[in-house]
């Protein structure tokens, strides 16, 4: 006969082990494409992947008597692969915002913020317990990667004229919330992590500008009077060619938005953002 236990109680014996397996870290590496589940960091060059739960096994933090959702501790579905920083809760420089981005604060001095989710899982709604499987009461605040759209809640800054590579809350009042929350219990705007984010938009700002030019060029040298002028000259050629390189840069650029490449999401919502210039400006 089993022991009977308190509501919410942890049970002691059970094996916190199982989820650690080779086989399990491999699954996840595979699925998750060797990327954080919640930042897209690419952290198999640098660290080793922490196994993380999104509803934490062993306590939760906004609910201390609560126990942990130990009876997910090995659940498949509660599992996702994630780098240190956004797994491990520690002292983090956080680039903060407002809502305008006009009133971005990084001070001379940074202050270290606590950052990375550890046993957080905040709930708009009513926790459940006692070995329960439907969470639709709980209104989670979390984003879970695996069963929400990240875009439905968050928005890249994509804008130039601002500190690009920030994450910011998006949609309605609910949306914006589980948003909010998301960024700041992950630290999904940690300064290195912005600068990372960065450093890719300004590699495809370029990028695009060597298209746009090299459309430019090309447009020119296919003007009827230039073709007629570069006719049996060793420059007959040179627009092919360039279409060539055109095309190259554009494959280079779509690149980013693969599933394996880092900040991907990023990548693929500054693509949209690129085509939706280059068809106004058509």
């Amino acid at each position: 006969m089993s022991q009977k236990r308190k509501k919410g109680e942890k049970v002691e014996t059970f094996d916190y082990k199982a989820y650690k397996g080779d086989d399990v870290r491999w699954a996840l590496d595979t699925l998750f494409h060797g990327k954080c589940a919640y930042c897209e960091t690419r952290y198999a060059s640098s660290m080793p992947m922490d196994v993380e739960h999104y509803r934490p096994k062993g306590a939760v933090s906004e609910d201390r008597p609560h126990g942990g959702y130990w009876w997910l501790s090995s659940d498949w579905h509660n599992l996702l692969p994630s780098c240190a920083d956004c797994n491990r809760k520690r002292g983090q420089v956080i680039v903060e915002y407002s809502d305008n981005l006009e009133a971005l604060v990084l001070n001379s001095k940074p202050i270290l913020s606590p950052a990375g989710k550890k046993n957080s899982f905040p709930v708009a709604g009513v926790r459940a317990t006692a070995e329960l499987t439907d969470f639709s009461g709980e209104a989670a605040l979390l984003l879970d990667p695996c069963r929400d759209n990240p875009a439905v809640s968050l928005r890249f800054n994509l804008d130039p004229l601002h500190p690009a590579g920030l994450l910011l809350p998006n949609g309605d009042d609910t949306q914006r919330q589980r948003g909010a929350t998301s960024i700041q219990v992950y630290g999904l705007n940690r300064l290195k992590l912005v600068q990372d984010r960065t450093r890719l938009l300004r590699r495809l700002e370029f990028l695009a500008y060597l298209v746009i030019e090299l459309a430019s060029s090309i447009q020119a040298l296919e003007d009827p009077p230039t073709v007629l002028k570069l006719k049996d000259t060793p420059a007959e050629n040179v627009a092919s060619k360039l279409k060539l390189l055109r095309d190259s840069t554009l494959v280079e650029m779509k690149s980013y938005a693969a599933d394996d490449a880092p900040y991907s999401a990023m990548a693929a919502a500054w693509l949209r953002s690129f085509t939706e210039r280059i068809r106004q400006s058509a």
